[in-house]
């Protein structure tokens, strides 16, 4: 270890907190593999049994053995969770049971086949779902997976193969993995293993060496998952190598870097990167060190030119603030493990050798020996340049001048009132201190125009002899000559101080802004606020206007903005180009240069989301930082509508499923509720046809009661199918009027008789009369509904019972059975069109409490349901709003 190596603080606590995070959960160990039969799960069982022979408490969550002998052996003598059985579309699916493992908490739980989708009705839809949550309560998970079902590979996998995967798992969840185990076997073994029936058995087995186990799919498939496990093994060991402060680089993989810059040469050492990176099959770097300087309009449009080529060309663009441009390379590529820095041939002066002690070429040598560096030959190398001194930095508005200036006269005039008191060499100091104070308060070119300038005045005017640039001590010659060089050299590194603060603020403003956008739209509900709030963002960072145009449901390009707001036919044609060729367009790029705005496509992981327009209040490009950072909210923003869609798509397909269900229950029910009637009617009435049937009168009565009954239980389908629909309307409002409810149950008495018949229907007025304010025929079909309800639930011979009871707001109206109650977790969903408790017995489409639950609502009254606590048995509620009657119908009814 190097002990003047320092690795970058902010890349040291990201990894000690993701150390210290996976630390609070339980481990994460996946078994890997290129496709099935390659021995996932017979590693991870022979991985299980030495847990178990060194006492770790283990079970066996879910393990599909596939009828292979030798792996069903290697299951016995572990103890498995019994899984959990769901019942679905006339088959009983089997899924691990997530709350018996949690229940359990054992130490390590064995989950194969990370990929699989769960049986509807699952807490999650996904078993990495359970996996997550396993790992959240500090379980650690044994598991299994395929690199086709690893969702960044998944494309690739579908392009070698032709076989689109659908069950796919986040690599944020392959990331959080303590260890990866590649299962490898060779292409020629799988091939002979699926021969012998090891893999899949049967047409299965033939069908599989046809398509997806062809020889050629196998090897690249294997290389893809050679090539996965690589890189992540390459990532752990830049993560331990930062924590554990060991000096790199390693060459376990080559890794190239290059600088870019504002020259027009950085273009040729792109390109030649990206051949070597090509050769070598490694990944890339394109690194820009912003040292403070400003550009030029032209040096700032070549320098984006130059990193928008890089990310064309596949290089990961890196950019870091540093005063040494040699240090920042040799940082960066200490921190990334890089192999290999290329650069172009470096200019030699004088200033380089004395100030910087060499070309940057010679500071990365002498600082860098563990990294190779190519040097690349420019195109005019071989013409003689003229060499040019620029100081950095001093460009400053010229407001700035001239504040700076009379800020020094005021300090002159203050100095000439005290000088007489405190001498002419005081004044000196304080001139140096007002020098430190711009430092912080203005940049780099003020401070040393007024470090020379404080310097002539306090020899003009405060040196003896004054009034002339004449000085005749020697000892006054040297302090102003010591004092101009403290000057400037003051002010230099209070501007850097500053600068340094300044990009401090900054970041720090940006990172912030980006939280709360970040923050923004993870709350975001809909694709107008999510918008909305990246269009505040950046018109408050970027000081720029912002438009936004959305898709529509087919993936097409709107020709509105997502608020409506003004858009010219211009500016629509760049969106259009931009959305069409999936490329930035526009403003300071090369396509389309003359537009008056940038078009920034918002593309998501799958689909283009819309078109981001950004229009500057100045014609200059934007600095380096400021261009990241709206790729970086272009980025959210694509992300985030995108996750909005899917959750739109994943709601409509949810109600889609509820509709089909509920559609096919529907007729399921309905034409039960329908035929059963109907069957009766037809049979009587073929059965009066009959001569002899006619002869026999009780016989003829029997059939003819059976028509009666049977007729009004297919006019109360009807009816019930009908108010629904009337009610999912809207065109169902209630007639009120002045009932008497003791008249309208006693009048029901008769209708429901057939209903009763073998049950002791009750009735209970506390009042001759209670006169309310309702429509008679809804009302009377709510009682009739209930009554109905309890008579088909409770046992025969058994009391129904309705009572009566009014207060001064309201009269409420109890229908009570001695039935078996209601289920506790029914209570609540019995009101629900078409709900049936499980369990219920044959008859009914479940619209009955729907339909009575909407006409006492549309009173402006209530109903509810509970168990009854004196014995078994239902009670129904129906609360409506009570207004004293006027006394014109109390007179009327007692007369």
């Amino acid at each position: 270890m190097n002990d003047d190596y320092r690795p970058n603080p902010d890349e040291l606590l990201e990894r000690i907190q993701k150390q210290e995070e996976a630390s609070s959960r339980g481990h994460l160990r996946v078994f890997f593999g290129m496709c099935p039969g390659v021995g996932k799960t017979f590693a991870m069982l022979k991985a299980a049994q030495e847990q178990l022979r060194q006492g770790m408490d283990l079970v066996v969550g879910v393990v599909e053995t596939h009828g292979r002998r030798e792996t069903e052996e290697l299951v016995l003598g572990m103890e498995v969770i019994p899984r959990k059985k769901t019942p679905y579309r006339g088959a009983v699916v089997e899924e691990m049971d997530i709350d018996a493992i949690l229940a359990r908490k054992p130490a390590i739980v064995l989950v194969d086949e990370l990929a699989h989708t769960n049986a509807p009705e699952s807490r999650h839809p996904k078993r990495y779902q359970d996996v997550i949550e396993l790992l959240d309560a500090g379980i650690h998970v044994y598991t299994t997976i395929n690199v086709q079902h690893i969702e960044s590979r998944a494309d690739l996998v579908q392009q070698i193969t032709g076989v689109r995967v659908f069950e796919r798992v986040p690599d944020s969840l392959i990331d959080r993995a303590q260890q990866i185990e590649l299962i490898d076997i060779s292409a020629q073994n799988l091939i002979k293993r699926l021969k012998e029936g090891k893999v899949y058995q049967g047409d299965r087995a033939a069908r599989a060496e046809e398509n997806f186990f062809k020889e050629t799919h196998l090897l690249a498939l294997r290389e893809l998952s050679l090539r996965y496990t690589a890189e992540r093994v390459d990532q752990d060991l830049q993560d331990s190598m930062v924590v554990q402060r060991v000096q790199g680089p390693w060459n376990t993989q080559e890794r190239l870097l290059v600088a870019v810059g504002h020259s027009p040469h950085s273009g040729r050492l792109i390109r030649a990167t990206r051949r070597m990176a090509y050769n070598l099959e490694a990944p890339w770097i394109a690194l820009y060190v912003d040292t403070g300087n400003q550009f030029k309009p032209d040096d700032q449009s070549m320098l984006t030119k130059n990193l928008n080529l890089a990310r064309e060309l596949g290089a990961e663009v890196i950019s870091v603030k540093s005063m040494n441009i040699a240090e920042a390379l040799n940082r960066v590529s200490h921190e990334r493990n890089v192999t290999q820095i290329i650069m172009g041939r470096p200019e030699r002066n004088a200033w380089n050798l004395i100030w910087n002690r060499g070309s940057l070429l010679d500071q990365l040598v002498q600082k860098t020996s563990a990294v190779d560096i190519h040097v690349i030959r420019q195109e005019d190398a071989r013409e003689k340049r003229k060499w040019s001194w620029k100081f950095p930095g001093l460009y400053a508005p010229g407001a700035s001048y001239w504040n700076t200036f009379w800020f020094m006269v005021g300090v002159t005039f203050v100095s000439q009132l005290i000088v007489p008191y405190v001498g002419y060499r005081a004044v000196g100091f304080i001139f140096l201190m007002c020098i430190l104070v711009l430092g912080f308060l203005t940049s780099l070119g003020p401070i040393l125009f007024a470090a020379g300038l404080s310097a002539l005045i306090w020899n003009f005017m405060f040196i003896p002899p004054v009034f002339t640039f004449a000085i005749s001590q020697p000892e006054d010659v040297m302090m102003c000559l010591a004092y101009l060089f403290v000057a400037l050299m003051g002010g230099f590194l209070t501007a850097k101080v500053r600068s340094r603060d300044l990009d401090l603020i900054q970041r720090d403003e940006y990172n912030r802004a980006l939280y709360e956008l970040v923050k923004e739209m993870a709350a975001a509900l809909t694709s107008l606020e999510a918008c909305l709030s990246a269009e505040q963002s950046l018109e408050t960072l970027l000081k720029g206007k912002v438009k936004i145009i959305l898709t529509d449901s087919e993936g097409k390009l709107l020709r509105k903005t997502y608020n409506s707001a003004k858009l010219d036919e211009k500016d629509l044609a760049l969106a259009l180009w931009s959305f069409e060729n999936r490329k930035k367009a526009g403003w300071k790029t090369d396509t389309l240069t003359e537009s008056r705005c940038l078009s920034l496509p918002l593309r998501g992981k799958e689909n283009l989301m819309g078109i981001l327009l950004y229009y500057p209040r100045k014609n200059e490009g934007l600095p380096l930082d400021q261009e990241n950072l709206l790729d970086t909210v272009v980025v959210q923003l694509a992300m985030a509508l995108e996750r909005l869609t899917l959750q739109e798509k994943l709601q409509s397909i949810k109600i889609f499923e509820a509709s089909e269900k509920l559609h096919q229950a529907l007729l399921n029910s309905v034409s039960h509720e329908l035929r059963t009637p109907l069957t009766a009617i037809i049979g009587s009435a073929s059965a009066l046809q009959d001569e002899k049937v006619n002869k026999e009168a009780a016989i003829q009565k029997q059939l003819v009661q059976a028509l009666m009954e049977s007729s009004h239980r297919l006019d109360q389908v009807v009816e019930n199918l009908l108010d629904m629909s009337r009610l999912n309307s809207g065109v169902l409002t209630p007639k009120k009027e002045w009932v008497d409810l003791v008249d309208l149950l006693e009048g029901l008495q008769r209708k429901v008789q057939a209903a009763v018949a073998q049950h002791n229907l009750k009735m209970n007025f506390t009042d001759e009369q209670c006169l309310v304010q309702v429509d008679e025929r809804l009302m009377e079909h709510v009682f009739l509904n209930l009554i109905t309800n309890a008579a088909r639930y409770a046992p025969p011979g058994t009391l129904i019972t309705v009572n009566i009871e009014r207060d001064n707001r309201k009269v409420s109206v109890r229908v009570t059975d001695e039935g078996p109650g209601i289920p506790a977790n029914n209570v609540d969903k019995i009101f629900e069109a078409f709900y049936r408790v499980p369990g219920s017995a044959a008859g009914g489409v479940g619209l009955g409490l729907a339909i009575v639950k909407a006409f006492v609502e549309a009173h402006g009254g209530r109903v509810y349901a509970r168990n009854r606590n004196e014995r078994s048995g239902a009670e129904f509620v129906v609360e409506l709003p009570y207004v004293e009657p006027p006394q014109i119908l109390l007179e009327g009814r007692e007369s």
